[in-house]
């Protein structure tokens, strides 16, 4: 507990006590609002500069070990080792972290007796139980140096019961090893009341089933293996003896050799040269912090951290928040330093400058204000170890857990009193100004109605609008229907009509089968119009580009229409801007437009009259436009013009037959090629439509 109150102290941030919005005057709320914005944003950087806590940083000590079994080459059927854990009657667990044992007789600081086959499991009250966690394979983890963490799937009280099949295997024996069991409840670490192991192998004081929740692990090391440098004196800390009291505060500068941005800063406590425990040796009274970065060809100075004044610290880490402080040098200004034999003594065992997980190489240390010969020593600040050892501190890690815990906590209440403060200010507000307030509230409640009315009307306007599709849907899938049960009919039609025209000679029977043959042809070009049509709303229509001579291959589109044109003594014309022309087009979809933007000129234009088919390249796209001098197209019609099965209401329109489909048709096939299509009606004299497509080329 010494620890976790040390730990409270250096992580402090500004935090007054929480801010009760109702105590705070009307008049002073965007003051208040203001102070809690700047301490949510100095929580944020703490927050930023946390680890991960994927490592961890632990001291000394060796853990619970099961008894020696016979090693086994088969799967037991039964569990050779039983651990059984119970965090009190109102636990409900969420997390359980297995700790891996270290032995430090083996000279390695690695796992020792994690166990190969094991599995976890929730024990209730009712005799009921739940696997949490099982490997049973090969797959098992190894987790080294780093806590193996499990989730538990529904968070309640239970036991907590670890069963091992397989062991660590020494020679011809297997044996199991732990160093230490939390439970974490509500993103808090709970300990154990009652630890029961079987079989138990007791060997104090380093091995016992009490040490699974002692709070102390010999686990691995934070940071990887450190070399120390500093030869023979590699188990040396810094340390400093002042003869004389010095008169100001001593200045320690680190230099990291570039900008960078600085999350915390970790001081361990050193060991006296004597090797005689005194913790906390050497260990000043008060620090304070202070970053610079460099602006041009000058330095900026930034105080960071008021000062640590909160004491010796004993074998305890002091991490003091940088809070993302962004630059090159960190200075430590030290003073009230701590006597021993009757001198001013200042040690410390190693300092270190992290964000998250990141810990930054310290390139020179500067010293002001210490007594000679104290610049040789300060290899010992930056060389990783302490009284020569990796630093190990576990109970760090999980006091940052802890920390991030209640920043995020105290984060939510000023969030939570920042929106009472809001809700108090805009009360305020409103009660100040009731007149304006009835007057807003009156005008709301006409705009709500005039808003409802309109969301009606558009309901209503939506409603027919889906009504007329799904009725145009239901049309276009009977005429697909009919035309696919027609095409192989109508296709087999003209040639005997064809032959019995070239048999009976001229009269007026070959001028019947004439008109039979016409309107065959008419009602094949209808189908095929309608599965076009539907074959590009299904996505099936596929455009495949060729190189054609773009003139030629429009002369003879023009020219298939000509006897249309000429059975209504129709002038078609084709007036092309150059008369040789070589693009890449689909020649499939260009006879689909041109050949319904004619016919449905042809249609309107009256006898002897004319219809003109213009053709020019702008750029990257060539223009088409169909012209003609019949009555054009109604003001109400062109909106609609291109809709599916729509007949305009015009006279010209009713008494001409159709089915609504071709200009439809041109619209969808102009859209799949890239293009558009414009019309434009009435060209002169109240009479005439101009249909403009323009197509991309290539």
């Amino acid at each position: 507990m010494v620890s976790l109150c040390v730990f409270a102290l250096t992580f402090s941030v500004s935090a007054k006590s929480s801010v009760s919005p109702g105590n705070v005057p009307v008049f002073g709320i965007p003051e208040a609002r203001r102070e809690l914005a700047a301490e949510a944003e100095k929580i944020r950087l703490e927050l930023a500069g946390l680890p991960d806590f994927s490592e961890t940083r632990q001291i000394d000590a060796y853990g619970f070990h099961g008894d020696y079994l016979p090693a086994l080459d088969s799967m037991p059927e039964d569990p050779r080792w039983t651990v059984e854990l119970s965090l009190g009657k109102s636990a409900r667990v969420e997390q359980v972290v297995l700790v891996p044992a270290i032995d430090p007789r083996q000279g390695q600081l690695r796992g020792y007796g994690f166990p190969r086959r094991f599995r976890v499991s929730m024990q209730f009250a009712n005799g009921s139980s739940e696997t949490v966690a099982e490997w049973m394979d090969e797959d098992c983890p190894d987790p080294a140096h780093v806590p193996l963490i499990i989730n538990l799937p529904t968070p309640r009280h239970a036991t907590i019961r670890i069963e091992v099949y397989r062991g660590a295997r020494e020679g011809d024996r297997e044996f199991f090893a732990l160093g230490e069991v939390f439970g974490v409840v509500e993103n808090e670490l709970w300990l154990a009341e009652v630890v029961e192991a079987s079989p138990e192998f007791e060997s104090r004081p380093y091995w016992s089933k009490d040490y699974l929740t002692d709070q102390k692990t010999g686990l691995g090391m934070p940071r990887g293996s450190a070399s120390g440098g500093q030869d023979d004196e590699a188990g040396r800390d810094f340390s400093v003896v002042f003869e004389r009291p010095p008169e100001d505060s001593c200045l320690i500068e680190f230099d990291l050799g570039s900008d960078n941005r600085m999350g915390w800063l970790t001081l361990f406590p050193a060991m006296p040269p004597s090797g005689s425990i005194v913790p906390g040796y050497g260990f000043p009274g008060k620090i304070e912090l202070v970053g610079v970065r460099k602006s041009g060809s000058s330095r900026r100075y930034k105080p960071i951290y008021p000062g640590w004044d909160a004491g010796n610290p004993g074998e305890n880490a002091v991490r003091l928040a940088l809070y993302a402080f962004d630059g090159r040098w960190l200075q430590l200004k030290v003073s009230d330093f701590a006597e021993h034999n009757g001198h001013k003594v200042f040690a410390l065992g190693e300092a270190s400058i992290s964000m998250k997980e990141k810990v930054y190489p310290v390139k020179a240390t500067r010293l002001k204000g210490f007594p000679d010969g104290a610049e040789q020593l300060v290899g010992f600040l930056s060389d990783r170890l302490v009284g020569g050892r990796p630093e190990l501190q576990m109970m760090e890690w999980f006091e940052m857990i802890e920390r991030q815990n209640w920043l995020k906590g105290r984060l939510s209440e000023i969030m939570l009193a920042d929106t009472a403060m809001e809700g108090r200010w805009s009360h305020a507000k409103k009660r100040g100004m009731l007149s304006l307030a009835t007057v807003i509230l009156l005008g709301l409640a006409v705009w709500l109605i005039r808003r409802q009315v309109n969301l009606q009307r558009l309901r209503l306007r939506l409603a027919e609008e889906q009504h007329h599709t799904e009725i145009e849907q239901i049309k276009l899938r009977f005429f697909t229907l009919i035309s696919h049960e027609l095409r192989t009919p109508l296709t087999v039609i003209p040639a005997p009509i064809e032959r019995a025209m070239k048999e009976v000679g001229a009269g007026k029977l070959r001028d019947y089968l004439g008109v039979a043959l016409k309107n065959v042809h008419e009602l094949q070009q209808l189908v095929e119009q309608i599965l076009d049509l539907r074959r590009i709303q299904d996505g099936k229509m596929r455009i495949t580009l060729v190189e054609i001579e773009l003139v030629e291959h429009l002369r003879s589109i023009i020219d298939s229409m000509r006897p249309l044109a000429e059975r209504k003594g129709i002038v078609l014309a084709f007036e092309p801007a150059e008369e040789c022309m070589s693009v890449r087009m689909d020649p499939r979809a260009l006879k689909r437009i041109l050949g319904n933007l004619i016919g449905n000129a042809i249609k309107f234009a009256p006898s002897d009259g004319r219809v003109e088919v213009g053709l020019s390249v702008v750029r990257h796209a060539m223009m088409l436009s169909v012209e003609d001098n019949g009555p054009g197209i109604g003001t109400d019609d062109l909106s609609h013009i291109f809709d599916q099965h729509y007949r305009g209401h015009s006279p010209s329109a009713t008494q001409t037959h159709g089915s609504g489909i071709g200009l439809a048709l041109v619209n969808e096939v102009v859209g799949l090629l890239g293009g558009r299509v414009q019309v434009e009606s009435p060209i002169t004299d109240g009479r005439g439509s101009r249909f403009r497509v323009e197509l991309p080329l290539g």
